[in-house]
């Protein structure tokens, strides 16, 4: 029974973040939900208890699946190809959806406390942060000048920064250069460990 409870609920998780990533928060309704899952809106409601609820337990899947994310593209053989694999996340992410739904979630304040919000960028900045100096670390035996979580967050930033660039329709290939040059300038916040 209890595991039957999890199933819909996380069933009900996925479809809203499916209609999320799709369509933004705001036009996303608990109604759409349900039909979509094909539950009650009462089923909704027993697990999330509201809209706000609902939309707070998807941003929060949203941002772990993105730290698991970005941690496993930092985890590359060699930075060339960590490179390559982060900026084909972003733009995976840009195609999915991920990036109108993250940023959808967390700037309206009708859906998520200034709290949550805060919690989930400074948790995804860290954990940016902790997968960079694993990188500089074990790949490249380099060591930060600058704290790992201030470089987590201009990460962070960045990633949001070229994310909605490319939502928006950017040329890609400046992008990309652009992205580049991001590492290259975080490259320059390093210095050997030996």
């Amino acid at each position: 029974m209890v595991a039957r409870r999890g199933q819909a609920r996380e069933g009900i998780l996925e479809k809203a973040e499916e209609l999320v990533k799709r369509k933004g928060s705001e036009p996303v309704t608990v109604e759409d939900v349900a039909r979509s899952t094909g539950v009650a809106k009462g089923l909704i409601h027993y697990h999330f208890k509201t809209k706000q609820g609902l939309m707070k337990a998807v941003a929060y899947r949203i941002a772990a699946a993105r730290a698991r994310s970005w941690s496993a593209a930092f985890d590359a053989e060699t930075p060339t190809a960590a490179l390559e694999r982060t900026w084909t996340l972003l733009t995976e992410e840009s195609e999915s959806g991920t990036i109108r739904a993250w940023n959808s979630l967390l700037s309206r304040e009708d859906l998520l406390t200034d709290q949550t919000a805060k919690t989930m960028y400074s948790e995804f900045s860290h954990s940016l942060g902790d997968a960079l100096v694993r990188m500089l670390r074990d790949r490249m035996d380099l060591a930060l000048t600058v704290p790992a979580n201030e470089i987590g967050w201009l990460l962070g930033a960045v990633l949001n920064g070229m994310g909605l660039q490319l939502l928006s329709g950017a040329n890609r290939t400046e992008l990309e250069g652009a992205y580049a040059a991001a590492w290259l300038g975080i490259l320059n916040l390093t210095t050997g460990r030996g």
